[in-house]
């Protein structure tokens, strides 16, 4: 019976292991891709707007597939009751996020455009990583430390935003930087529950 317990206790630890290091692989694909588009409008003077949409909505389906596949590759060792719910709620966060961030914010705030901008783009993403968290818990029963930074990180850059030349790239390194961080702290967690 003890071997039994130890070996249980093995197996879960690697499954454990493995939806952590699923979780950083997400967050690392959006770095990527985020990064990217800061190298792509590096040399312009002017980023065009079609650019923009054109770049993130590539984006959002590359993630959207390399997203897919790597969660149904690892989908028989997580079997979590639930999940679709936790899938809608977490992309129900990402919607009211982005009607807070985008619209609601910018339009309520002082600065010039690019100012409003990039506090708009920090609240979004601080607000929809903090709905991520609240719907892992409250569907999942698991508090997802390791994405405290996500939010935080944007949040506490909020009021820096003024004091930078460039705003956007300002708020999107600031992004890149939480990203990162949860990142490393997924794959720490990972290691250790192997």
């Amino acid at each position: 019976m003890e071997e039994l317990k130890d070996v249980l206790k093995r197996v879960s630890g690697k499954i454990l292991a493995v939806e952590k290091i699923c979780i950083a692989m997400n967050f690392q694909i959006w770095t990527v891709i985020m990064a990217g588009y800061y190298v792509l409008i590096a040399p312009l003077d002017r980023v065009p707007l079609w650019l923009t949409i054109a770049y993130w909505s590539f984006g959002a389906v590359v993630f959207a597939y390399a997203s897919k596949s790597l969660w149904r590759k690892v989908s028989m060792l997580i079997s979590e009751g639930g999940s679709g719910k936790v899938n809608f709620g977490i992309f129900l966060s990402w919607v009211i996020a982005a009607l807070f961030g985008w619209f609601f914010v910018p339009s309520m705030i002082g600065g010039y455009f690019l100012q409003r901008l990039a506090v708009g783009l920090l609240s979004f993403i601080s607000t929809a990583v903090i709905g991520m968290i609240a719907t892992i818990y409250f569907w999942a029963k698991k508090l997802e430390v390791e994405m405290v930074p996500a939010f935080l990180i944007p949040a506490l850059a909020i009021p820096l935003v003024y004091l930078s030349k460039n705003p956007m790239d300002f708020a999107g390194m600031t992004i890149v930087l939480g990203y990162g961080t949860i990142v490393i702290l997924y794959t720490i967690r990972a290691f250790k529950v192997a």
